[in-house]
């Protein structure tokens, strides 16, 4: 059915398993910390839904419409490297703010969807 399997629906829900796939390895990161020659498991999240996106032809038809920033990428001698404890916190904090806001998305989603159906307003 188009109502659940539709391109914005699509492209939460690989969001949000990119960003539990990220959680995952930042938290290996965190567990390997002390280990000798451990290299962080890096997870592009923002090249993957960028990817994501052009597969599910969801397209940006405005020029005020939010698109991914080009600046948020890390160089690529930070991707792998020395476990360091303080970016992997920060990576999570950032990661957890993402997750909460496409969940809160989809919530909002499928309430609109629950109002439609029952035909109530609140």
């Amino acid at each position: 059915m188009k109502i659940f399997n539709n391109q914005p629906t699509v492209l939460l829900k690989r969001s949000l398993d990119l960003l539990m796939r990220h959680h995952r390895n930042i938290s290996e990161n965190v567990s390997n910390i002390n280990m000798e020659g451990y290299e962080r498991k890096p997870t592009r999240f923002l090249d993957e839904l960028s990817e994501a996106q052009r597969r599910s032809q969801l397209h940006v038809s405005h020029a005020r419409h939010i698109r991914p920033d080009p600046s948020d990428r890390l160089p690529p001698e930070w991707e792998r490297g020395p476990v360091e404890i303080t970016r992997e916190m920060a990576d999570l904090a950032q990661n957890q703010i993402r997750y909460d806001f496409s969940a809160r998305v989809m919530r909002r989603k499928f309430e609109g969807l629950t109002r439609a159906i029952t035909g109530r307003i609140r």
